[in-house]
């Protein structure tokens, strides 16, 4: 006999966002390892295997043992589990690439602006999750004197954090300077959707890391002047043979990439999980969730 509780699918939107992490050591070659972080992209299923394991559980003309039937449908989804942390990971790749592709200038929407993540000292403590309470500046006002501002309030605030006092005796807050490159504002609303996707308990948000550098290399020189690349500081006049400014190009070594918290399945051999797993992409399931949904127990009376 055995017990089957239904998983649920979820389609997720993708979106990304990226944090460096403060103790990660940089190297000679002036590589960085950076934390991403995304919604999650994958629709997790069951693997033919289980499917076809739960019609034969099902059919009361059949009898179903162990090794022959039970086992090959839980290593199938031993491999289904695998195959979508690989997918999540080849979606950030792409994502990376498309997104350079956008820019067009050899430039990333995000680096070299990263998440700060103050006090977070290794990458398994780079989780979306566990970063949103880093603290910061301590506001010197009431009603809030001597708390600290946390992460996901500096997103909130839009980039403002705490800055002594004013002279009439204040909060006063400071924001970056548009023109330190790491100052890109428009981050700050990609983070609150992600923070908003966080709390959504239907919604996974997933975390990545991977290499990363900027690398100072002159654009490629045209032969005629084109009116996008003359915004975008690119191509050269066919007058003068300028080259245009040189742009930080961002790099990646996109096989560095890897799950901060890959879904894993459950170990136990009488076991077989289904979505959400027994450990889910970065984020616990819903607390409103059985322990025992998405799994389909082995309690065969010969075993």
């Amino acid at each position: 006999m055995a017990t089957f509780n239904g998983g649920r699918m979820v389609t997720l939107f993708l979106c990304v966002m990226f944090a460096l992490n403060a103790s990660f050591a940089q190297e000679e070659d002036a590589w960085v390892t950076v934390a991403v972080y995304m919604v999650d992209p994958i629709d997790e299923e069951m693997s033919q295997g289980v499917v076809e394991y739960i019609d034969k559980w099902r059919d009361p003309l059949t009898w179903e043992t162990f090794e022959r039937d039970f086992t090959p449908a839980r290593e199938a989804q031993l491999v289904q589990v695998a195959r979508e942390n690989e997918a999540r990971i080849q979606a950030a790749e792409d994502f990376l690439k498309a997104d350079m592709r956008r820019r067009g200038d050899g430039t990333s929407s995000w680096y070299p602006a990263w998440i700060p993540l103050a006090l977070a000292p290794t990458t398994e403590d780079s989780l979306f999750k566990n970063i949103l309470s880093l603290e910061g500046p301590q506001f010197d006002a009431e009603p809030r004197t001597g708390e600290r501002q946390t992460l996901e309030e500096f997103f909130e605030a839009d980039g403002f954090e705490p800055d002594g006092l004013n002279s009439n005796g204040s909060q006063r807050f400071r924001a970056c300077i548009d023109s330190r490159p790491r100052c890109r504002k428009d981050l700050y609303a990609i983070f609150d959707d992600l923070v908003d996707s966080h709390y959504d308990s239907q919604v996974n948000v997933i975390s990545f890391t991977v290499r990363a550098r900027i690398s100072e290399r002159p654009p490629e020189i045209g032969e005629d002047v084109t009116f996008v690349g003359e915004q975008n500081d690119q191509g050269t006049t066919k007058a003068t043979g300028e080259e245009g400014a040189v742009l930080p190009s961002a790099e990646f070594d996109y096989d560095s990439i890897r799950l901060l918290q890959p879904a894993e399945h459950d170990p136990d051999e009488y076991v077989i999980d289904v979505s959400p797993y027994w450990q889910p992409a970065a984020k616990p399931a819903a607390s409103a969730e059985a322990s025992s949904w998405g799994r389909i127990k082995a309690t065969f009376a010969d075993e």
